[in-house]
């Protein structure tokens, strides 16, 4: 039926909709204003906005049919009775899709908790779905800003980011996050980033918005043009210019539009406080701090770091946030001692820091004075008060994993996932938690659930080839490693991961050129260090003790342009194990001094006890290492730290030493049945065939066998076992495996000397 357009304004069609229309506008700023007063869900308006143009047909239908002065009942009456209530149920079933799985209650909850004084609050807090998930980056630079001032470029973020920690809507993912993806793309300031990258970033960090611009300065004005991005499409969510001659000032009116841009809604009972009450009221002060995050955020120089936040903190004692980067500082430095002044300091005016910033210096200050029971009630109370706070989530799954928690980890991980399920990253570590627990089938589960969720991330299908390799499964891994390395060929790390799968496959040829390519394609120190730290196991392995010596030296010199001086001297006790592997007792024992000397309190307390047994046992013998496996075991009792497995393996080292070697396989099981990632069945199976239970002692190889087919010392076991089974055929092949390992082994490498020894006395 053709509808001219002379019966559509006769029946007052028009009229009618631009009535509808304009009481839906109405309907909808009114629906908007209630969300926003008594902070219910947003989805509110756009359910109602929804709604209202769904109903747009029954409205044109009922203005046709009675729009007419008069009577007006013509033959049509009837599409009148089917279309209208055709068209509530065809809204009414889109609203369900839309909004069916949609929380349509308060954007808030109650909680009530325990205060750390026992007294019992309730506080209302924003509920998971509502967070705004807001990645910042530095702002670029205009040409009135000199090179004297860039420190201006992160100060601007950085200050964004604690303004608007106190609201807990606000999920930032600060612009240091992202500063090694930076490096790597040739972005080693963070500025001039295009917004694409930005994007792109912003999405591995499941950002929902990001946000980011220009600050320049004319004589004593600053202007800062801010544009905040949906991450999903790079659409605006806002912008704004702002002008000032104080920056702070400046920075808080920066604050109020992105608070504006991503919704997050205004609360009488949100502490907002002028970031200048947040920093300092001294200028110079303000200045130093933030030219000390600058010196070790994009230069690394952690010494600079020191001095500018020393100024800072001198010019200021009252600075709160200047005195814990000051303490962080100290405490990657390997200056601890100097850094428990800087922590109390900040205990002392945690009145200038948001509430969840403040519970973070609370958990570092009581594990720095080695109160390790306080830290982890201070992360409970944490997510009692602000139970979707993912940082605060982070934090206590921190101090779960600390305390051996597995199961407690495990659940905190799948509650962040359910409060955050974009943030496809926990999928992984929920994976990582599953086989801690020895549920390898719901860890290939969830790895197979993120590659299916995130088909575009190459570190996925790594991740999954990791575990299906650890689990023996060289083919499949093998497969989902080359699609990584399809997806980013340029990649150093899939390379170098790819080396590893040769060398524990046995094609050590293979390996040995997998690592040369991943150098090759490595650009950052970071990248380097990575591949380099694979290299010496590579040359660890082969038992070419002289080259593996040299990668560790290669390893520190880019481990040291990367890593704070207190992590490159933790990471550097595998070292150890290296010369003790090789027989190199005396270097082993010169390593372990270093690091003692070099660790302070509590970090000397807690982990040099646990790296002296082994060497105590090679050079002193059982007796004296007995002694230091005891006081290891005292320090992990009194701290309640989580290292119960290594503990049973060094127990058990001693016990072979000591030849009650059925009571060392034992240890060797217990340490394995406790952290079901280990495998040390190669231990279990040596110590088993020298207590006789050969039949033991050959399942347990042959499980160290499929987990690792090119394991040289497993191969030379086996051979041991077979010899003294009467196989002498068995025992020679499994000894030609072990050497082609060792083909260019040092000349005075005990094991491939004692493996070519044996094979010449079988064949002979």
């Amino acid at each position: 039926m053709v509808v001219p357009g002379r019966n559509l304004v006769e029946r007052r069609v028009p009229h009618v909709v631009a009535i509808y229309a304009g009481a839906s506008w109405g309907l909808i700023e009114f629906t908007g204003f209630v969300v926003d007063e008594f902070l219910l869900s947003p989805h509110w308006t756009r359910l109602v906005l929804v709604t209202l143009v769904l109903l747009l047909p029954s409205v044109i239908l009922l203005a046709w049919f009675h729009g007419k002065p008069g009577r007006d009942r013509d033959s049509l009456a009837r599409t009148e009775k089917i279309g209208i209530p055709a068209n509530l149920v065809l809204c009414g079933a889109v609203l369900w899709m839309l909004f069916g799985g949609e929380d349509l209650g308060a954007a808030t909850t109650e909680v009530t908790v325990e205060t750390e004084d026992g007294d019992v609050e309730t506080r209302t807090v924003a509920k998971a779905e509502f967070r705004k998930a807001t990645a910042l980056f530095s702002f670029d630079l205009g040409p009135g800003i000199g090179e004297d001032r860039t420190w201006i470029a992160g100060a601007v973020p950085e200050a964004l980011v604690l303004d608007l920690l106190a609201d807990d809507f606000f999920n930032a993912k600060p612009h240091v996050l992202f500063g090694q993806r930076l490096v790597e793309r040739g972005y080693s300031d963070y500025r001039g980033v295009p917004l694409t990258l930005k994007r792109e970033l912003a999405e591995e960090a499941y950002a929902e918005f990001l946000v980011a611009g220009e600050i320049d300065r004319t004589g004593g004005l600053y202007r800062a043009a801010l544009r905040v991005h949906r991450v999903d499409n790079g659409s605006l969510a806002g912008e704004a210019v702002h002008e000032g001659t104080d920056l702070l000032a400046l920075m808080d009116e920066l604050s109020a539009a992105v608070k504006r841009a991503v919704g997050i809604p205004d609360r009488e009972d949100v502490q907002d406080l002028p970031l200048r009450d947040r920093l300092s009221d001294d200028d110079v002060a303000v200045e130093e701090y933030f030219r000390g995050t600058e010196a070790v955020f994009v230069a690394g120089d952690l010494d600079a770091g020191i001095r500018h936040a020393t100024a800072a903190t001198t010019l200021d004692p009252t600075f709160a946030v200047a005195q814990f980067s000051l303490y962080s500082y100290l405490v990657n430095a390997n200056r601890s001692q100097e850094a428990l002044a800087a922590i109390e300091a900040t205990m002392r005016h945690l009145h200038r820091l948001p509430e969840r910033t403040g519970l973070f210096v609370k958990t570092e200050y009581f594990f720095l004075i080695r109160e390790i029971d306080k830290a982890d009630a201070v992360t409970r109370n944490w997510v009692d008060l602000y139970p979707d706070d993912p940082q605060g989530l982070a934090y206590r799954k921190t101090m779960q994993d600390i305390r051996g928690d597995e199961e407690g980890a495990l659940a905190t991980l799948e509650t962040m996932y359910e409060l955050d399920p974009r943030n496809g990253g926990l999928l992984k570590l929920i994976a990582e938690a599953h086989e801690e627990l020895g549920d390898d089938g719901q860890a290939l589960a969830a790895l197979a659930g993120y590659v299916d969720a995130f088909p575009e991330d190459a570190t996925g299908y790594a991740s999954l080839a990791a575990l299906r390799k650890r689990l023996g499964d060289y083919d499949g891994a093998r497969e989902d490693l080359g699609t990584a390395i399809l997806m980013e060929p340029l990649s150093a790390a899939f390379t170098a991961q790819l080396a590893r799968l040769d060398l524990d496959a046995g094609d050590f040829a293979e390996a040995g050129e997998g690592y040369r390519r991943a150098l090759a394609a490595a650009r950052t120190p970071a990248q380097k260090a990575d591949v380099l730290d694979g290299l010496k196991h590579y040359h660890r392995r082969r038992g070419e003790v002289a080259l593996a010596v040299e990668a560790m030296e290669a390893w520190l010199d880019e481990a040291s342009a990367v890593m704070t001086p207190m992590m490159l001297t933790l990471s550097r006790g595998d070292d150890i194990e290296i010369y003790l592997d090789a027989g190199r007792v005396s270097d082993a024992a010169a390593l372990l001094e270093e690091l003692s000397e070099q660790l302070q309190p509590p970090f000397n307390e807690l982990f040099v006890p646990l790296l002296t047994t082994l060497v105590t046992l090679a050079s002193l013998g059982p007796e004296a290492a007995r002694e230091a496996h005891r006081r290891a075991a005292e320090v992990v009792e009194e701290h309640g730290i989580d290292f119960g497995p290594t503990l049973l393996r060094d127990m058990g080292r001693i016990l072979e030493r000591e030849g009650d070697h059925l009571a060392a396989a034992e240890s060797y099981r217990e340490a394995m049945a406790t952290d079901p990632g280990r495998n040390q069945h190669l231990d279990a199976g040596r110590a088993l065939r020298l207590a006789g239970r050969l039949d033991e002692a050959e399942a347990e190889l042959r499980e160290a066998l499929r987990r690792v087919p090119g394991g040289p010392r497993t191969h030379f076991e086996m051979a041991l076992l077979l010899e003294g089974r009467g196989d002498v055929a068995g025992a020679v092949e499994h000894l030609e495996r072990a050497l082609e390992a060792w083909e260019n082994a040092d000349e005075d490498y005990e094991p491939a000397r004692a493996a070519r020894a044996k094979l010449a006395e079988l064949r002979g």
